[in-house]
């Protein structure tokens, strides 16, 4: 799958219900989130992120900025906005911004649409960079392409958190198989629910995540519970590795003063 293929099928996700294509609650498919309460999820997993930066002694430097990659409609850009002194969500979905926008209550809080591997922001323009349940929908030479953007944009002693699907774990040696049916249950309750588009998973496993990632420093690694199918943006740190299905892992990220 290339970059275009992948834009097309998040428009036709975002045209037919884009909520439900960020999270895909069955309850809520065909329109039935309300938005108040999408957008409080958002805030939610902010807040849980955000303590936990505290707790770790790696807490954001929030008269910077700070950018939300994958941002969908702007549900957890809305959040980082009232922290931030200027605030950037960007997706690969023109319609998935033009909604953001129109949700868009902080007048330093920008959307911006981008199809491509470079980022569309000069070197070490953020000073906090967030991305979750984005880069597991994304094939694997992409997501190593964009985390090495991720440390381009990144300002020296800045903080970069982001999700990915490590792995996928199984109780037995049938685990390829159990894999691929996980697979395509989730792929076919989209389709099932909207009708259109192709949500794929992918894993990306912490060795390839630290070549992508290069010189910086990682400070953190947890595992979430991001591909529950029940997630709905509640983050939860999971005390040690799920024993079967997808293995979310969060990484915090610290690049180094500028010397």
């Amino acid at each position: 799958m290339d970059l275009e293929t992948l834009k097309s099928n998040w428009e036709s996700l975002a045209e037919r219900d884009a909520l439900f294509a960020i999270l895909t609650d069955h309850r809520r498919v065909d329109g039935k989130w309300e938005i108040a309460e999408f957008m409080a999820t958002g805030e939610a997993e902010i807040e849980t992120v955000m303590h936990h930066l505290d707790c770790i002694g790696c807490t954001p430097n929030y008269t910077g900025k700070a950018l939300d990659f994958g941002c969908g409609v702007g549900r957890v850009t809305q959040a980082l906005a009232p922290r931030f002194a200027s605030c950037v969500g960007v997706d690969i979905s023109r319609q998935m911004i033009e909604k953001a926008r129109s949700l868009n209550g902080y007048a330093h809080c920008r959307y911006v649409a981008n199809s491509v591997e470079q980022l569309p922001f000069a070197d070490a323009s953020f000073s906090f960079i967030y991305s979750n349940i984005v880069l597991q929908h994304v094939p694997r030479r992409f997501s190593t392409a964009y985390l090495q953007e991720f440390v381009r944009v990144l300002a020296p002693g800045g903080i970069l958190v982001f999700g990915v699907q490590d792995s996928f774990a199984a109780p037995d040696v049938s685990s390829l198989l159990l894999r691929v049916r996980h697979v395509l249950r989730i792929r076919s309750r989209i389709r099932a629910a909207v009708g259109v588009g192709d949500m794929q998973m992918h894993c990306l496993p912490e060795r390839l995540v630290r070549k992508a990632l290069g010189s910086v420093r990682i400070v953190d690694v947890q595992f979430t519970n991001t591909a529950a199918k029940d997630f709905n943006g509640e983050l939860v740190y999971l005390r040690q590795r799920p024993a079967s299905g997808y293995v979310g892992k969060q990484y915090c990220v610290v690049r180094g003063p500028r010397m």
